[in-house]
């Protein structure tokens, strides 16, 4: 008997294991209320009638329509069919959740229902923790539209925008978090909370400069104009024992004399730190145009090839950050040979005597772009050729040899014809008389073009006191073709 039993449970353990989807039907006949279906055995059925349940305000024929199901196709049941239609449903982000099962089946006809719930849509969203300032701003930069369908996807790409407004601004341990409310005016609708931590801006509390043998680290962090080391005075700290110490005279003597770290200069540079006119906030964007303005005291030194290998930025305490850098400054380069190719109007040595750069001067190619396009200070090469008419004047320097330490650089000119002014149109005017300005300007017509009398024209007028003078902005319209 116990066998028999045995046996029976083998029979149906094995026979159930077979079973692997039930689709469930309806119908008049007087027949099974379940239909068994088996993977190891598919049935193919015609598509009788498709019908959708759960939809409020998706059109029903287009849900259709995205699942590629059509009445008349023939499907087989288990199949990829149905797992595709329901894949297709998903990829579009408006459903919720989604299910397709068979309701009836008439012989080799099925009618299949796609059941499902449609996922919310936005109708308003606030924010709360920050000031009207910064709600604008957000509002401005986040993608969240009034009527869209509210997805994951959408949510936490919210919350990852408002963290990367945030964090540009200083505040890299805020935290965000955005909750969904149920909108009790419109249904299947949402409103979203933006809920906004700031905590305080993260400064820097120190800047830490490694591989450079060559400046001083206060040179270096000079150099950082929008990312400084926050205030400090930790000379109180340990005042009273190196007053103590002091008293004895060879520490004394140690202490004023010494090269070592345990110098005067040193000892204040490393626990005072008075950055008053300068942000000790951590702003990453500013961070970035530092270290570029680093790499460019470097150049303007001579070392062409200096770079920051690489940075570190972690954190000290809740409130501050210390940041790492190892700068490898290369090599130190000098001016060889200026060579002037494509001059006629003027000669090399003229060019010479207004570059002012000879053979041996640390190299600085920014003193040299300086020098020819325009130099505060004094005459350069543009200034040279504008001034005489020649509007179309292009200059560009180019290294073409590199020899050890030093590098001879050619200064390849397009000098172009020289232009005469053909018109000149004044626009923005509607406080005085046109007369008034034409009896300023310098520019006239049928003279050639000058940099110089432009600039002087642009400088009267702003006296005036009619104008802003930051508006006042001379537009020369180039045209080779005349």
């Amino acid at each position: 008997m116990k066998f028999k039993i045995a046996l029976l449970g083998l029979i149906l353990t094995i026979a159930l294991s077979d079973i692997t989807a039930q689709i469930r039907y309806n119908t008049n006949r007087r027949s099974s209320d379940e239909l068994i279906i088996s993977y190891s055995n598919p049935r193919e059925f015609v598509i009788k009638d498709i019908e959708v349940v759960g939809s409020k305000f998706l059109d029903k024929n287009a849900l259709i329509s995205i699942t590629g199901l059509k009445i008349g196709d023939k499907i087989k049941i288990p199949g990829s069919g149905i797992s595709s239609a329901i894949k297709k449903l998903w990829k579009q982000g408006i459903i919720g959740d989604v299910s397709i099962y068979a309701s009836k089946v008439e012989g080799d006809e099925v009618t299949l229902v796609i059941e499902m719930s449609e996922r919310p849509r936005l109708t308003r969203f606030n924010f709360e923790g920050v000031n009207k300032t910064e709600d604008k701003e957000i509002r401005d930069k986040i993608n969240l539209i009034r009527g869209r369908v509210v997805t994951d996807a959408l949510v936490k790409n919210a919350e990852l925008t408002v963290k990367r407004y945030l964090i540009d601004k200083g505040y890299l341990n805020a935290i965000v978090k955005i909750t969904e409310q149920p909108d009790t005016v419109l249904g299947n609708s949402v409103q979203l909370k933006v809920l906004i931590t700031k905590n305080t801006k993260v400064k820097v509390n120190d800047i830490t400069f490694y591989g450079d043998t060559i400046f001083e680290a206060s040179k270096l962090k000079k150099k950082f104009k929008k990312t400084g080391e926050r205030v400090r005075v930790n000379i109180f700290k340990d005042l009273s024992t190196k007053i103590v110490s002091l008293f004895k005279p060879a520490e004394f003597k140690e202490f004023i004399s010494s090269k070592e770290p345990t110098t005067i200069k040193a000892y204040l540079n490393e626990n005072v730190k008075l950055n008053i006119f300068k942000s000790s906030k951590y702003i990453a964007a500013d961070f970035e145009g530092d270290k570029t303005a680093l790499i460019d005291f470097y150049n303007s030194k001579g070392y062409r090839d200096a770079a920051v290998i690489s940075d570190s930025v972690y954190s000290f305490d809740s409130k501050s950050i210390n940041i790492d850098l190892k700068v490898d400054p290369g090599q130190k380069y000098y001016f060889r040979n200026i060579i002037w190719a494509g001059n006629f109007v003027y000669p090399s040595k003229t060019l010479d005597n207004v570059l002012a750069v000879t053979k041996g001067d640390v190299y600085d190619m920014e003193l040299i772009n300086k020098k020819l396009n325009y130099n505060p200070a004094g005459a350069d090469i543009s200034s040279l050729y504008m001034d005489n008419g020649y509007l179309f004047f292009n200059v560009d320097p180019v290294e073409v040899r590199i020899i050890n330490d030093s590098i001879d650089v050619e200064m390849r000119i397009m000098e172009g014809p020289q232009a005469k002014i053909s018109r000149v149109t004044i626009t923005g005017n509607d406080r005085t008389n046109d007369h008034v300005i034409l009896r300023e300007i310098r520019t006239l017509p049928g003279e050639y073009f000058s940099r110089a009398e432009l600039i002087r024209t642009q400088r009267e007028l702003s006296q005036l006191g009619y104008f802003d003078p930051e508006k006042v902005s001379p537009n020369p319209v180039p045209n080779m073709a005349d």
